[in-house]
């Protein structure tokens, strides 16, 4: 009896513990997704990924203080998990600590420079500041490292806009509308510079098809890039509505590697 007891706890435990792992990782439901971490962290208080997912649950909310802690308590575990910069970054971007919000960038794209987010990010707040050089060379570095994504277009086409550079502003806006023609900030971004959208009324479907081809072969030719995140770009193309359809490749390699070398 007491050895069918003793196998009833662990199957008990081992149910537990697969039930707040899967919680944790699923992005469906996000105040079950941080019970599930929080029960996560509860059995392994230095699991970074666990409080990586529920900072970013904290986050898709808009609980900036409670996100901000978690990624902190991610960086104290470990110093190179450059994902957890990055969102830490977005945070503070979001309480307009600029300073603290450009450390964190910074940061990010030491551990990781191929990051174009971190890089778009950063230069989204050098334009705030009014440090407009900055801006364009984070910007250019962000579209030269993925040129397949709208937001670092969109990006690159605000800062050349507020420079003065009308034409480069508007092919980049154009670019926008080819790979996505309903982008709504690039359509009303062009009316603004008494430019017609022509690609407004293009078949929304078949340019994303196209990009979806065209990225993990864009990967696959850059020297550097790990066949983890080339696969990766494949998958999030192949099912673009999948289960990690909200996290770049970049991110999800570096979930597995903790971020080192990348």
């Amino acid at each position: 009896m007491w050895i069918t007891a003793i196998l009833m706890l662990l199957l008990q435990a081992m149910a537990a513990h697969a039930g707040s792992l899967e919680d944790c990782e699923q992005a469906q439901d996000i105040d079950c997704r941080i019970r599930g971490c929080t029960d996560r962290i509860h059995q392994y208080p230095r699991d970074a990924t666990a409080f990586f997912n529920r900072g970013f649950a904290h986050l898709s909310k808009g609980d900036l203080d409670p996100a901000i802690a978690d990624y902190t308590k991610v960086i104290q575990i470990d110093p190179a998990y450059s994902p957890a910069y990055y969102h830490r970054g977005i945070a503070n971007e979001s309480r307009a600590q600029y300073d603290q919000a450009i450390a964190d960038f910074s940061k990010a794209v030491e551990i990781n420079p191929r990051h174009g987010g971190a890089f778009a990010a950063r230069a989204r707040i050098y334009l705030k500041t009014n440090q407009r050089t900055l801006a364009l060379r984070d910007a250019e570095i962000a579209v030269s490292l993925d040129p397949f994504d709208e937001e670092l277009l969109d990006t690159r086409a605000h800062i050349y806009e507020a420079l003065g550079r009308t034409q480069r502003a508007v092919a980049d806006y154009r670019r926008v509308l080819s790979s996505n023609p309903s982008t709504k900030s690039a359509i009303d971004a062009l009316r603004r510079l008494g430019v017609s959208p022509s690609t407004q009324n293009a078949p929304a479907d078949a340019p994303r098809k196209a990009r979806r081809s065209a990225k993990p072969h864009y990967y696959a030719a850059q020297p550097g890039y790990s066949q983890e995140e080339i696969e990766c770009e494949r998958a999030r193309h192949a099912d673009p509505a999948g289960r990690y359809a909200g996290y770049a490749c970049w991110a999800r390699a570096a979930l597995g590697s903790r971020g080192r070398g990348r």
